[in-house]
């Protein structure tokens, strides 16, 4: 059997880049109640809804969604694949975030359009991760 090559699983320093499929978020009923109180950042092509809770038994969880009006099954599924990765590889920003405030994350990326490349949704996804960093730290901050 072969071994897994190293950098696949980790990269500089301790970070992990794998997306494991307990880390995403599913179900009617989370999405439901995500949409219904959340909090929305916005940027050129890819948006980010997120929601926070007091409960740290909550899990800290991602979503990807690419709406029909965005274009055919195969240009949504391409654009999905294409946030997951962007996401994976820089999920660092965010990840021990949960843990150290004590809260329960959801939040999802979704796409406003298909037919983007990877180099315009790398920057632009690693802007909402530190926007969402910044909103929920600022709320921690002791008073």
């Amino acid at each position: 059997m072969r071994e897994k090559e190293l950098s696949n699983l980790t990269g500089s320093g301790s970070h992990r880049f794998t997306l494991p499929k307990s880390h995403i978020l599913r179900g009617r009923r989370n999405f439901e109640e995500l949409f219904s109180s959340s909090s929305l950042i916005s940027n050129k092509d890819v948006n980010l809804r997120f929601a926070t809770y007091p409960q740290a038994s909550r899990k800290h969880l991602v979503g990807f969604i690419a709406p029909k009006k965005t274009g055919t099954a195969v240009q949504r599924n391409r654009t999905k694949r294409l946030l997951r990765e962007a996401y994976r590889l820089n999920q660092h920003i965010i990840t021990e975030l949960p843990e150290i405030a004590d809260i329960g994350l959801h939040y999802a990326f979704l796409a406003k359009r298909a037919n983007l490349s990877f180099d315009s949704i790398q920057p632009q996804v690693i802007e909402l991760l530190t926007e969402l960093r910044q909103r929920i730290t600022a709320n921690q901050s002791p008073s």
